[in-house]
């Protein structure tokens, strides 16, 4: 795993936890105590997720997360509906039976990880779903420019929904995991693409990534 990643996946795992939060400076020093890297590949690291939109540098301050209005986030929601559906429709035709039970078992895990309340899990049982076609398609600008959008919403968490709610909304969306699966088995380019753009990114569901 790269600095970067290593950076990213500790701030996000901590903004997710509670341990951090958005408004928090994030310096050099924090994250070498940390994560234990040198202050070079860390400062590297820092510099490159703000050059990408996920970091904001102040001067003697540090770091922090880059914070974005209701229309910006309804803005990347359909960025990324447009890019998950190509990329799906892309790819319908390529995934193996191997890969639709991988996701079948991935959609179950969810369902586990919803009824035990283990959201951390959740969010990376859904980001493999997604990668299992994601990661079959050939073009490698469309595939980084997805993952450079997903980026964005460092730090998925539900603290700012309400517990009753939470249980609701992945149920739901795990529901449309299962309706995207089924696509796939039929192979439906076509609807795939449509069902990612207009259902599942749907600018509708934004609100849930504003903090």
């Amino acid at each position: 795993m790269s600095a970067k990643d290593q950076v990213y996946k500790f701030i996000s795992d901590q903004l997710t936890s509670g341990k951090l939060s958005r408004n928090d400076h994030i310096t050099e020093q924090y994250l070498v105590n940390s994560i234990g890297l040198s202050r070079t590949p860390i400062r590297e690291a820092l510099l490159q997720l703000a050059s990408t939109g996920i970091l904001i540098r102040e001067p003697r301050k540090g770091f922090r997360i880059k914070q974005f209005t209701k229309e910006d986030v309804e803005d990347i929601y359909e960025i990324i509906g447009t890019l998950d559906g190509r990329i799906a429709q892309l790819t319908a035709n390529q995934l193996t039976e191997k890969d639709l039970s991988v996701m079948q078992f991935l959609i179950k895990s969810m369902d586990a990880a919803i009824d035990t309340e283990l959201y951390t899990k959740y969010n990376e049982l859904q980001d493999s779903f997604h990668h299992v076609y994601i990661n079959k398609c050939h073009n490698k600008f469309l595939k980084k420019e997805l993952d450079n959008k997903l980026d964005m919403f460092i730090g998925k968490s539900y603290l700012h929904i309400k517990k009753g709610e939470i249980n609701q909304l992945l149920k739901s969306t795990n529901q449309e995991h299962k309706q995207i699966l089924d696509l796939f088995k039929a192979g439906d380019q076509d609807k795939l693409r449509i069902f990612m753009e207009n259902i599942h990114w749907s600018r509708t569901k934004a609100h849930y990534d504003i903090w």
